[in-house]
């Protein structure tokens, strides 16, 4: 297994060989509060490169947390920021500290409030997929992964079993067609008590941006 600074180097090159996704990284930088680009955006570039391949961004996920925010203004607002400057992109603008008034689970609970963007990311459907990264100058990245990035640089798919049912993570599986699009991908079974490997930001440090 690589060290976790090897590891947060290899993503970062990932993010640096992608002008697009790196302009989008430092447009997000902008926002207020701070704004994380999450997800397919993130997973889909490194799957992509490790496959010798590139696949074109269309949805981008951004991420943040505001627990004093009513209503849908100041996300409509970030909606509306990034839909003006980059208008080819669908976005998808989430306040996690929301997401327990709306999201309901398979049996049609509720959850309770999440305390953080880690939190979140920590119960996304697969460890791969709980992945936010955001700029913080030409020489610094912060990244945010729970369960750590060796799943994603190993192209493992594995089932987070914190929240979702094993039959939406195999749904996801086949909807995404990620065994299509990524061939390379294994399916390996759950941590057995999905302990984070981290709660906290990581930071990468680069002598040159692109």
């Amino acid at each position: 297994m690589l060290k976790a600074t090897d590891q947060l180097q290899i993503l970062q090159s990932s993010i640096y060989a992608h002008p697009a996704l790196y302009d989008i990284l430092k447009l997000c930088a902008t926002l207020e509060p701070t704004c994380y680009v999450a997800a397919g955006a993130i997973r889909n570039v490194l799957w992509s490169d490790l496959h010798g391949h590139c696949e074109p961004l269309t949805e981008i996920d951004v991420i943040y947390y505001d627990e004093f925010e009513t209503g849908q203004h100041q996300k409509q607002h970030i909606e509306s920021i990034l839909k003006h400057a980059l208008p080819q992109y669908t976005w998808d603008v989430v306040n996690q500290a929301q997401v327990h008034t709306w999201y309901k689970t398979e049996s049609g609970q509720s959850i309770l409030p999440l305390g953080s963007v880690s939190h979140a990311l920590s119960l996304w459907p697969e460890t791969a997929t709980a992945i936010a990264v955001r700029w913080i100058d030409d020489h610094h990245l912060g990244v945010i992964a729970p369960f750590g990035l060796d799943d994603l640089i190993n192209l493992k798919l594995r089932w987070n079993t914190r929240l979702v049912s094993h039959t939406v993570f195999k749904q996801r599986i086949n909807q995404k067609h990620f065994l299509q699009r990524w061939p390379k991908l294994q399916e390996v079974e759950p941590y057995p008590s999905n302990q984070f490997v981290s709660d906290h930001e990581m930071i990468i440090s680069m002598s040159e941006s692109p």
